[in-house]
């Protein structure tokens, strides 16, 4: 009888544990479907949602000297994954901007249940009042970069510092480069006035 019993409750037990992974590979599939093909289906794709790597991060963490409660920003943000990054490791007062309603969701999701206060707002980055921020972020591909450059460095203050992050804009020549251990350059810092003669 108890050899019975306590099959029983281990056959209950492994039933459970198979249903909770199914259920967590099912939500995880559909999210992951919703992430890419979203912003393909919603129109939203100028910026498709790739998040800053932890990799990326931690050399951030290790090279960026930042001055605390200081204002960013980050442009065409995502979940908000790097602003959580630097208002946890450089006390930094992050505002987002970004129209995916997938990414946005996801991300106000995660910022109440860590209890972030990052600021969202839902517009076009054109509508970003630059000048009100000390460090404007950007991880976006190139071609992205240079469709917004001149906006950026005509809108930001004289002080703020644009970090971005893998790839460079064209005009602009950053006055910081930092790489990683393999010597592969990562995080491109730029100030107002740092262009091309």
């Amino acid at each position: 009888m108890i050899y019975n019993a306590t099959y029983g409750i281990m056959m209950i037990l492994k039933i459970t544990l198979l249903i909770v992974l199914l259920l967590a590979v099912l939500w995880l599939t559909i999210f992951a479907v919703i992430l890419v093909l979203g912003p393909m289906v919603t129109g939203f794709k100028k910026a498709p949602y790739v998040p800053s790597f932890d990799s990326q991060l931690k050399i951030m963490k290790k090279y960026l000297i930042l001055e605390k409660w200081a204002k960013i920003v980050d442009l065409w943000c995502g979940d908000g994954k790097a602003l959580r990054f630097f208002s946890k490791e450089f006390g930094l007062i992050g505002t987002w901007y970004d129209l995916n309603p997938f990414v946005i969701w996801y991300g106000k999701m995660i910022n109440r249940l860590s209890r972030y206060a990052i600021k969202l707002i839902r517009a076009n980055f054109k509508q970003a009042q630059l000048k009100r921020y000390d460090y404007v972020y950007l991880y976006l591909w190139p071609q992205q970069l240079i469709s917004m450059e001149d906006r950026v460095f005509e809108h930001i203050g004289k002080d703020a510092i644009v970090i971005s992050n893998s790839f460079t804009f064209v005009k602009h020549i950053p006055f910081d480069i930092i790489s990683d251990e393999h010597n592969k350059k990562i995080i491109y810092l730029y100030r107002k006035y740092g262009s091309h003669s």
